[in-house]
């Protein structure tokens, strides 16, 4: 039985799908809340693919590539800024439990 070897699907890896070899991984793209994989835009030569596990390989342009990358930009940012916000609340909590403790 032969066993398949893991991949790393990190950005600048090369990857293979079905018998396309030496794809190399551009962006991934998250897909919070839908419960869905991250979908993967991959580069081979100056040919673009959109990879979803499960869904498989599409050829896309360079400008639906941007677009994507772009997109992932965004959902990190507004995910950084969740974040950010909700730890700002839980020091702004602990403080506040600080003061009380102290009084």
């Amino acid at each position: 039985m032969r066993k398949q070897a893991k991949q790393s699907w990190e950005v600048g890896q090369q990857v293979k799908v079905g018998f396309l070899a030496g794809l190399t991984v551009v962006a991934k793209i998250p897909t919070p809340g839908d419960y869905a994989p991250a979908a993967y835009v991959l580069v081979r030569g100056e040919q673009f693919y959109s990879f979803v596990p499960h869904n498989g390989l599409t050829k896309i342009t360079a400008a639906e590539a941007r677009e994507m990358v772009a997109d992932a930009k965004r959902v990190h940012a507004a995910a950084e800024a969740r974040a950010a916000a909700q730890a700002a609340g839980a020091i702004a909590a602990a403080k506040l439990a600080a003061e009380l403790m102290a009084a």
